[in-house]
């Protein structure tokens, strides 16, 4: 676990794969990222060093990147083991 990875309000550590809501949508957390190491789903390992942040993916594939959770992040569920670790 990287403790420099954000943060939901709640304290507990955004994961890859959180199924989260975000300004009332259901929505996966697609990778978190401190922007050296983080956390990515399948199929978004390119966003490797992308900047520090969360980006979030809806059920139509629309992509939507967090610098920071707020207030506005609420956790769901906590992903499952398929998540990677870069």
């Amino acid at each position: 676990m990287n403790a420099d990875l954000p943060h939901y309000a709640t304290g507990e550590q955004v994961h890859a794969g959180d199924r989260v809501r975000y300004k009332g949508t259901t929505v996966t957390v697609a990778f978190v990222s401190d922007g050296e190491e983080g956390e990515f789903s399948s199929g978004y390992e390119d966003y490797h060093g992308h900047e520090a942040g969360i980006m979030l993916r809806d059920d139509d594939g629309e992509l939507t990147f967090l610098p920071e959770p707020g207030e506005d992040l609420e956790l769901v569920g906590h992903a499952s083991s398929s998540s990677m670790w870069q």
